[in-house]
C-alpha cells in the first residue's frame, strides 16, 4: 500500500504495521544502514507517523501486531515498499530475500507465485518502474493462481 493511500485512508494500526514491517525488513540482514533508516522515516513521516510513534517501531517491532492488507492491490503496494527496502542499500541480502517472501506468503499471495512476483518487482525497480505501472500485471498474476 502506497504510504499516501495510508494516510488518506486514516488507518493507523494499518500504517504501524506496515512501517512495522519495513523495520524488521532492515533489521533482517543484522544492521539497519542509514539508507534503510532514511527511506523507513520517510514512508513514516508520509503518512503522518509521529517520531514518538516511529521511536516506538524501531525500539520494539514486535510489539506492533500484523494487520493484514485488505485486498490484493494493497498486498502488492506492501510488498514493492519491503523489495525496494531490501534493495536500497545495494546489498541483496538472502536473510531479506527469505523476509521478503516470508511476508508474501503472511499477506496471502498465493505461494505458486511468490518467487515469480518478488523476481518481477526486483526487476520492475532496476528498471525504473514505478509501483502504478506494475500493480494491475502483478494482480493478474495472483488472480490466476487463486
Amino acid at each position: 500500500m502506497s504510504a499516501m493511500e495510508l494516510k488518506n485512508r486514516g488507518d493507523r494500526k494499518k500504517m504501524m504495521s506496515h512501517v512495522r514491517n519495513l523495520v524488521a525488513l532492515a533489521y533482517a540482514d543484522g544492521k539497519f544502514s542509514d539508507e534503510e533508516r532514511q527511506y523507513v522515516a520517510n514512508v513514516a513521516t508520509e503518512v503522518g507517523m509521529t517520531a514518538d510513534e516511529m521511536k516506538q517501531i524501531i525500539n520494539d517491532p514486535d510489539g506492533i501486531r500484523f494487520i493484514m492488507p485488505e485486498n490484493d492491490i494493497e498486498k502488492i503496494e506492501q510488498l514493492y515498499d519491503l523489495i525496494l527496502l531490501m534493495m536500497i542499500d545495494g546489498d541483496l541480502n538472502e536473510n531479506e530475500m527469505i523476509f521478503c517472501r516470508a511476508m508474501a506468503i503472511k499477506m496471502k499471495i498465493p505461494y505458486q507465485v511468490v518467487d515469480e512476483m518478488v523476481a518481477k518487482v526486483i526487476n520492475f525497480i532496476t528498471d525504473n518502474f514505478y509501483i502504478e505501472d506494475v500493480v494491475n500485471e502483478l494482480a493478474e498474476m495472483m488472480e490466476k493462481k487463486d
